[in-house]
């Protein structure tokens, strides 16, 4: 069995569709906050509809002000599926008080938008189920996301950590490569790329 993972980032039910038949694909990411003008019904509705086709795992994230909203948020759509949903928070403030109370009630987690070792090391130590570094992101601020990715992937190993590190914003080949060559366990990709394969 293969230890890397593949995702698709896509709300877009015709890209989930061909992605997951591919039989490459494992689940799906979104942000369904970049599309939001686009959106015509409610995170919940938008999550139930696209459940049924999204593979193993749905990595939604969810909308908050606070801490609490976050909270409130993530059991309305963790609850639509335990088995398939896990739940983006971005790495901030509040995002981390929300972190901290959903891991006690067992929700799944990926501590987003993570674009420094110290994120990481932090989420890790919440307990969350996988870290998403910001490859292009980082890159783009003049560090490497690749090498965000190394760091946090020796620093996992060395001290044993279950989190797994979900690589984002890959917006070239040579990004997906390089961030599987420096340890990410998987990666996700916009459906531009995924046609690329």
């Amino acid at each position: 069995m293969c230890d890397l993972r593949l995702y698709i980032d896509s709300i877009i039910k015709n890209e989930i569709v061909e992605a997951i038949e591919s039989g490459f694909i494992y689940g799906v990411t979104s942000n369904p906050f970049i599309f939001s003008n686009d959106l015509k019904i409610s995170l919940k509705s938008l999550v139930e509809e696209l459940i049924p086709y999204i593979g193993n795992e749905f990595h939604v994230q969810v909308p908050g002000r606070d801490s609490s909203e976050y909270v409130k948020n993530a059991l309305t759509i963790f609850n639509i599926d335990p088995k398939k949903v896990v739940i983006k928070i971005p790495m901030h403030s509040e995002g981390i008080k929300a972190m901290k109370v959903l891991k006690e009630v067992g929700v799944r987690i990926t501590a987003t938008a993570i674009t420094n070792v110290i994120q990481g090391i932090a989420a890790a130590l919440l307990g969350v189920d996988y870290v998403a570094p910001f490859i292009a992101r980082v890159d783009e601020s003049g560090y490497s996301g690749v090498e965000l990715v190394r760091q946090l992937a020796e620093i996992y190993r060395l001290n044993r950590v279950k989190t797994s590190i979900l690589a984002a914003s890959i917006r070239t080949p040579i990004q997906l490569v390089n961030a599987f060559r420096a340890g990410a366990d998987c990666a996700t990709i916009k459906y531009s790329l995924f046609k690329n394969i």
